[in-house]
């Protein structure tokens, strides 16, 4: 069958050198999380304090006002994945756009596409954390991720009165509330010459599973914005103290400190001495 595995075993990737080089080792759980640990202290100081201010901020979220039943949901839907088996005969295009546009019939998503991602986004084998990043980079900031998946799935049916084994074409929509609030894998499946009905069904529960299951746990907008303006001015407060920016400081002065060119006030006294 067509699909590869989405189930992600604990993969560990470490840089490994000649003594005295700094050892940086990276795991990710079957869970998704990723835990990246370092053979420097100063690195490590830093890995783990930004590993505390991203469960700040996560549990700012969840403390924050919950969106109105009526509010718009963004979502943002990736191009469907296609299972090899299925890639020459089915038609892309005119799946990924069926699947937009059940989903924008819904009077409460604002749909967005996601397209012109990266190849590392792409290839097979790339993770829902990959495509989402991507994504980002590009600036989407929607309530909802949405990354379909289309593959051929090991199913029973019927043929003369008799249950036979065969192939369903399965469509399964994962669902991902971009605030960590919640997640759902609404699917449907049938034979390969009902592809176009799987697609209806299936988009009927993605905005279901949307609306009804993470929508009423999905933060108010208006909240999430003040609380990512405040880690952002939080983050370069941070940037601007570590190398050591004043407010008097004018732009040639800042722009030298950032890069390096000009010590900090405190560590050219401590040359000094």
């Amino acid at each position: 069958m067509f699909v590869r595995s989405l189930v992600l075993p604990v993969v560990a990737l470490s840089l490994v050198g000649c003594a005295g080089m700094t050892v940086t080792r990276t795991v990710t759980g079957p869970d998704g999380k990723t835990v990246v640990t370092s053979s420097d202290p100063a690195e490590q100081a830093r890995i783990d304090a930004e590993a505390r201010e991203q469960e700040d901020y996560e549990k700012a979220i969840a403390e924050a006002p919950r969106r109105s039943p009526q509010a718009p949901i963004e979502v943002a839907v990736f191009e469907a994945s296609v299972a090899e088996s299925l890639a020459r005969s089915l038609d892309r295009k005119q799946l990924n756009d069926s699947l937009v546009a059940e989903l924008s019939a819904d009077p409460l998503l604002r749909v967005v596409r996601v397209t012109g991602l990266p190849s590392s986004a792409t290839r097979s084998g790339a993770s829902d954390a990959d495509r989402i990043a991507a994504a980002q980079a590009k600036g989407l900031s929607p309530d909802v991720w949405i990354l379909p998946q289309v593959f051929l799935e090991d199913a029973v049916g019927t043929s003369g009165g008799k249950l036979v084994s065969m192939q369903a074409f399965t469509l399964r929509g994962n669902v991902r509330s971009a605030y960590g609030t919640g997640a759902a894998e609404p699917k449907e499946r049938g034979t390969i010459f009902q592809n176009v009905q799987v697609v209806k069904i299936a988009a009927a529960a993605i905005r279901s599973a949307v609306v009804s299951q993470l929508g009423p746990n999905l933060p108010d907008r208006e909240a999430v914005a003040g609380l990512t303006k405040a880690r952002q001015q939080k983050k370069l407060d941070a940037i601007k103290e570590q190398a050591g920016i004043k407010p008097e400081d004018d732009t040639n002065t800042r722009l030298r400190k950032l890069l390096g060119m000009e010590q900090p006030e405190a560590e050219q006294a401590a040359t000094t001495e």
